[in-house]
């Protein structure tokens, strides 16, 4: 699938993307030539309904072939996903740098639990 044109990184960081990988295909592993590298969107309608969207978590770099199998194999976005675990965290980091990516900070969510019974879960299961 491609990515959605709004969506699309230049050419200069899908090729800083495929660098920080290896050049390899992130399917079959095999060392390719990074012109034969392509970048595959796991899917397309969830990036579209995301407000700010982390790509890193959303393609794939894949060699011709196996992109195409990919395509071929009808693959479920769980199974395509499953590829991304694989991808180390500092590749992840470096991924998240180039296409100049911050994840929102954690809000929690309203609590209505009273002040006194909080400091006392707390101090249950955190000692503070």
């Amino acid at each position: 699938m491609p990515l959605p044109r709004e969506l699309t990184p230049s050419p200069i960081k899908v090729r800083k993307i495929k660098l920080v990988l290896g050049s390899q295909c992130e399917l079959c592993n095999r060392e390719c030539p990074v012109e034969s590298l392509e970048i595959h969107a796991i899917s397309e309608d969830q990036l579209r309904v995301q407000e700010t969207p982390n790509l890193e978590r959303e393609i794939l770099v894949l060699c011709s072939s196996c992109h195409r199998d990919v395509h071929e194999a009808c693959l479920t976005v769980a199974e395509q996903k499953e590829l991304l675990r694989y991808r180390p965290a500092s590749k992840r980091r470096e991924i998240r740098r180039i296409l100049n990516y911050t994840p929102k900070p954690y809000v929690p969510p309203d609590s209505n639990i009273p002040e006194k019974e909080a400091n006392r879960v707390n101090t249950y299961i955190f000692g503070v």
